[in-house]
């Protein structure tokens, strides 16, 4: 079976120099490379793994908003682990109405009190 596509190997750390470029991309002749030149002691202080150098990294819109949401989450959660108390009211709020966090400013009710279980009052969002 003849393969059209190469596996070239390189430094990306370091120097950048490729390090060896093999005729096929199949897993057999890539193990069979690594397994034969390099020892158990230089494969483990391997830190990082490649697959694809030309892959371009896109970021539009809704990747920073899911990467601000998962942000504002783990500041929450954060927040929570912090807290003495997991029975005092802010807490309580934090615990159950994390999507009011999330919510956009024009989609708050700001007007309208609402009943906010876990604190058993109500309040404005």
């Amino acid at each position: 079976m003849n393969s059209t596509m190469s596996f070239t190997c390189c430094d990306t750390e370091g120097s950048h120099d490729i390090v060896a470029i093999l005729e096929n991309r199949l897993t057999k002749t890539i193990m069979e490379h690594f397994m034969n030149r390099y020892t158990n002691r230089e494969r483990a202080a391997v830190k990082s793994v490649v697959v694809d150098l030309n892959a371009q990294i896109i970021i539009d819109r809704f990747h920073i908003v899911q990467l601000g949401g998962r942000a504002l989450g783990n500041a929450r959660i954060s927040l929570m682990k912090k807290m003495n108390d997991c029975h005092c009211r802010e807490y309580k709020i934090l615990k159950a109405h994390w999507r009011l966090f999330h919510k956009d400013f024009a989609d708050l009710e700001a007007a309208r009190s609402i009943y906010l279980r876990g604190v058993n009052e109500y309040m404005t969002q």
